[in-house]
């Protein structure tokens, strides 16, 4: 009997040490996901690239020296959530019914991270306020 709860305490730390993120180099990124980079973020520099499997995918998270961060899914490279410690996420990468309602109801605020979900987008603004999106870009709800 001990021998097995010996075993399966070995199993049990094995497999949390293995499903732990690991640093990976730049360059291990897929390509779409160095390009984001590349073209949003010229003036970041990465301090660092860790890869996360979660069950048959891989997740990637770049972050940089100023704080903020930007993750991407493994196998399509996609963008999945951006998260900027100063500043804001780059206009270009937002969606044009979201930037134009968040300026348009929400001028005076920053929208500070974006991420893409199952149903469509969530954005946070500067004041704390998020707002969920559809699909399409319509604007769903906002929750503080």
């Amino acid at each position: 009997m001990k021998k097995l709860m010996l075993l399966i305490a070995c199993a049990v730390t094995a497999f949390s040490v293995s499903a732990a993120p690991k640093t990976v180099d730049f360059d291990k990124l897929p390509n779409n996901s160095q390009e984001f980079i590349q073209k949003n973020f010229p003036n970041e520099k990465v301090k660092s690239v860790e890869m996360d499997r979660e069950a048959s995918w891989d997740k990637y998270t770049v972050y940089f020296n100023s704080g903020s961060q930007v993750s991407f899914e493994g196998g399509s490279g996609d963008c999945s959530e951006i998260i900027m410690k100063n500043g804001s996420v780059p206009a270009a990468v937002i969606p044009v019914k979201i930037k134009s309602f968040a300026g348009s109801k929400y001028g005076s605020q920053r929208i500070v991270m974006m991420q893409t979900t199952a149903d469509g987008y969530k954005v946070k603004l500067s004041d704390g306020t998020f707002l969920e999106f559809d699909k399409e870009g319509d604007f769903v709800k906002a929750t503080k």
